[in-house]
């Protein structure tokens, strides 16, 4: 996995629409890349970012040379000003590479802060004492550092070589970038192969694909906020993706079937477990394969304890991980993948990358896109299991919401056989909400709920209140409306995957804003969602919401003697333009009950940031509708 990365601890800033920068206007004058140490006086007086004025920190430049002839070596230079306290943070560094057994990839390391003192410039160079190398798993090292004396207003210059090829270069991050330029000579020579993944013109654009020396590179890129319901930074980033196609295997196919020959991944696949013999014999005695499936699951999970490492690999024999009850990823579901298979359960190991990691492509088959391993099942042609054991609160039948929406290579190891799968909920996962509630003449109401959830919304409600205790979890339900004073709850079927979750739920509530005369109340009194998510006035990434979260809330309520409805809510229904998503508001009055039912309908997963106002637009309009209140009047 011959590859490097630098990656610093930043902070998420506010930008604002990529269609609104006028790169003409906007354009900072800037000095060409200067030599490593030599700064502009210009640049340490500077207190802000001059097109993100709120900016915790800049990067001034950075610049890549990737030289292929006559040996592959990678020229990093980076320059960061720091302009708040909270964007100190940037000063500690991080160099990932692949461990080849030849001492360190990385050479040449310069680094040293800059500071403007009485109208002088004082520079603290790096000392190499402070740097230090941690092996993180058997394949891969850090080089780690932080840059001394550091504070509002200092300059941060970081410069390298590399003999190890990064998997991407960008132009985007966490903090904005005045200029960013990739230099790539004679990368064919070496079967290195680049793939783009940028939006905003280039302000160089120097050679074609295919030409022997290249040159990209952008001004003024604003930095990427963390967005909901964003995928990885890494899918979301202007960049352009580099790598060796001589390791590739040409497919999917073959890099499968190197996978089944990999020490620390094939070899795990025909292990017997110690003490395994009594799960088996339990699992044999039960009735399908479904229940053998959740028993062994549920074993394996209960039996194991996950170390935090997101791994596609064992790091030790999962032999040894099974006799200590504790491992990786990968360890911990090749020891569900081994037992599984012995039960007689057609289980595949299955390489997949984590939603934080980035989606796998079909198009451009890579061994190092894939972060972890998990366990594929296939059911008949229509259906199959994906199970993750690292995590208590995942279900046998449920794709972990992490791995939603890419893909998932299936290796066969007995036909050397494997199998590029895409991991998708296309079945809507309904929740179900149903109010029965009575109001009181003084302003009060009494009632009941009942929820069902199931698939990813039971797994987030159990995980939720297993985690944070009843009085917590009380309070999420309830989305902090203090006017509801009493609450009984109670959760059934927990513990049970093949089953919904079901909470029963019995209230009363001040209704706010009541007198002798009036009585208001907005019928979403328990809402089953919360928050709009999306408010903010532009969008900068891809709108992923992992699986069709559809919703049902049917609400009965018996009105109090001697009032009458004042003002009513319509029903109404409302779609968006593509059909994507629909919102129906159903009101009906008989004498003295009024029912009331929301129907929400999300018939897909994926909304591309070109899309994003007609989304907010109609968010905007279901919130308004979903908080409309109702006015009883005496008399």
């Amino acid at each position: 996995m011959g590859f490097c990365a630098l990656t610093l601890s930043v902070s998420a800033q506010t930008q604002p629409s990529p269609n609104s920068v006028n790169l003409q206007t906007a354009r900072q004058t800037f000095t060409e890349i200067q030599p490593f140490g030599k700064v502009d006086i210009e640049d340490l007086q500077m207190k802000e970012c001059d097109f993100e004025k709120d900016a915790n920190a800049e990067i001034l430049f950075t610049r890549e040379i990737v030289r292929a002839s006559p040996r592959l070596e990678v020229e990093v230079h980076q320059r960061i000003k720091i302009f708040t306290q909270r964007g100190t943070g940037k000063a500690n560094f991080r160099i990932r590479y692949q461990n080849t057994g030849s001492g360190s990839p990385i050479s040449k390391l310069e680094a040293e802060t800059l500071n403007l003192v009485n109208g002088k410039i004082e520079v603290t160079p790096l000392d190499k004492k402070v740097i230090y190398i941690t092996k993180v798993d058997r394949q891969i090292s850090e080089m780690s550092f932080a840059l001394p004396n550091v504070k509002p207003g200092s300059i941060l210059d970081v410069k390298y070589l590399s003999t190890q090829l990064f998997d991407a270069f960008y132009f985007q991050s966490n903090i904005p970038t005045r200029y960013s330029e990739l230099e790539m000579d004679y990368l064919g020579r070496a079967n290195i192969k680049s793939v783009a993944h940028v939006k905003q013109a280039y302000e160089k654009n120097i050679g074609k694909s295919d030409d022997e020396k290249q040159i990209r590179a952008m001004i003024n890129v604003h930095s990427l906020p963390d967005e909901p319901y964003m995928t990885s930074e890494r899918d979301n980033w202007q960049r352009i993706e580099l790598f060796n196609a001589n390791l590739l295997g040409h497919s999917w196919d073959l890099i499968g079937k190197a996978l089944i020959n990999f020490e620390h991944f094939g070899s795990e696949f025909d292990q017997i477990l110690p003490g395994e013999s009594g799960i088996l014999k339990h699992a044999r005695v039960l009735n399908s394969d479904d229940e053998k499936i959740a028993y062994i699951f549920d074993t394996v999970k209960n039996c194991m304890k996950w170390n935090s490492l997101t791994n596609f690999y064992a790091y030790d024999a999962i032999t040894q991980a099974w006799n200590k009850k504790t491992g990786n990823s990968a360890e911990i579901n090749l020891i569900l993948y081994n037992i599984l298979k012995r039960a007689g359960i057609n289980a595949f190991p299955m390489v997949i990358s984590t939603r934080d990691n980035g989606k796998m492509s079909p198009a451009n088959p890579n061994p190092y896109a894939f972060n972890n391993t998990v366990v594929y099942i296939p059911v008949d042609t229509a259906k199959f299991y994906v199970l993750d054991a690292t995590d208590k609160f995942n279900l046998f039948n449920t794709i972990p919401f992490d791995d939603l929406n890419s893909f998932g290579l299936s290796i066969n190891a007995r036909k050397e056989k494997t199998e590029l799968i895409p991991l998708s909920a296309d079945v809507p996962v309904v929740q179900s909400c149903f109010l029965n509630a009575e109001i009181k003449p003084e302003g009060k109401m009494t009632g009941t709920v009942e929820i069902t959830s199931d698939s990813y919304n039971k797994i987030d409600a159990v995980k939720k209140y297993k985690t944070d205790g009843e009085e917590k979890y009380i309070s999420h339900l309830l989305n902090n409306n203090n006017n509801i004073k009493q609450v009984s709850l109670k959760m059934e079927n927990m513990e049970v995957d093949s089953l919904p979750l079901t909470q029963k739920i019995s209230f009363s509530a001040d209704l706010a804003g009541s007198d002798e005369n009036y009585i208001f109340f907005s019928p979403n009194v328990f809402p089953v969602i919360k928050d709009n998510p999306f408010k903010s006035e532009n969008r900068f990434s891809d709108i992923d919401l992992g699986y069709r979260d559809n919703y049902s809330i049917s609400c009965i309520y018996k009105l109090p003697a001697g009032y009458k409805t004042d003002a009513l809510p319509k029903s109404i229904t409302i779609i968006m333009p593509d059909q994507s998503i629909a919102f129906k508001r159903t009101v009906a009055q008989d004498n003295e009950t009024l029912l009331i039912r929301y129907m929400i309908d999300h018939r897909k997963t994926v909304f591309f940031m070109e899309d994003y106002q007609d989304v907010r637009g109609f968010y905007k309009k279901m919130y308004e509708l979903l908080n409309e209140q109702i006015v009883l009047k005496k008399g």
